[in-house]
């Protein structure tokens, strides 16, 4: 049985982040490293209240993404070297979430944007991942997968 996908109301979430364009084959060989930068920006400036990983896909007309990959952090941060200050999304999102490995994703998605076109609802260009803590187990690491949602007007 699939997770449930419903509409949910979403807040802001400040992030420190790393942005970059990748095409969709070069995840996650290429935002791997960008974490590591974010991760390393918060050791070197003693930042320890820390939430999960995000990473936020804006999908391009050539194929690839605008990314922003960070992780989440109580306030906004000083920006140094790549690392930027960021939030999330805020507004109506679908919102599932997905137990399992990571690369049965993009099937999360197809199924989340098959959700939105059979209820009528438009996607508003940019979709994020919020991933739960690390297990060695992929049947017990949860990602939330949300899709921002184009208002109705």
């Amino acid at each position: 049985m699939s997770p449930p996908i419903a509409v949910t109301s979403v807040a802001p979430r400040a992030l420190a982040a790393v942005r970059g364009r990748v095409a969709p084959a070069d995840i996650p060989a290429k935002i791997l490293p960008m974490m590591d930068a974010v991760w390393a920006f918060l050791r070197a400036n003693d930042i320890k209240e820390t939430g999960h990983n995000v990473w936020l896909y804006r999908p391009r007309p050539d194929g690839t993404m605008d990314v922003e990959v960070g992780v989440q952090v109580p306030a906004p941060v000083a920006e140094e070297g790549e690392v930027v200050s960021l939030h999330t999304p805020g507004g109506l999102a679908a919102h599932t979430f997905h137990y399992g490995e990571y690369t049965e994703l993009p099937g999360v998605y197809r199924a989340v944007f098959d959700w939105c076109a059979k209820h009528g609802h438009v996607p508003g260009g940019v979709n994020w991942e919020v991933y739960g803590d690390w297990h060695d187990d992929p049947a017990k690491r949860r990602t939330d997968v949300y899709c921002l949602l184009a208002p109705r007007g």
